[in-house]
């Protein structure tokens, strides 16, 4: 398993499945808690990507200081499963 792949040994981290949830619904997460869903996705992971996306946004447009880009650059990493998961994190911040 590479540092990468942690996923089995932490499910919280976020995946792609969990950002297709969010996209599902807009970012709407008063929508997605009315719906019947599974424990596939919590709050806490919907706040965290919310923050993510945030944070990206203000990183992306040049509006971040350059701690604040590290320190999103580290919770990204620390937060994801994989680069894919980042870079879809990354173009939901730009959209």
């Amino acid at each position: 398993m590479t540092a990468d792949s942690g996923s089995a040994a932490d499910p919280r981290r976020l995946t792609l499945a969990r950002l297709r949830v969010y996209r599902e619904y807009g970012g709407d997460i008063d929508a997605w808690a009315r719906r019947a869903h599974d424990d596939s996705m919590t709050d806490d992971d919907w706040h965290l990507i919310e923050r993510l996306r945030q944070d990206l946004f203000l990183v992306a447009s040049g509006q971040a200081s350059p701690a604040l880009c590290i320190a999103t650059e580290n919770r990204l990493r620390a937060a994801t499963d994989s680069e894919e998961t980042r870079e879809a994190l990354r173009e939901l911040a730009r959209a």
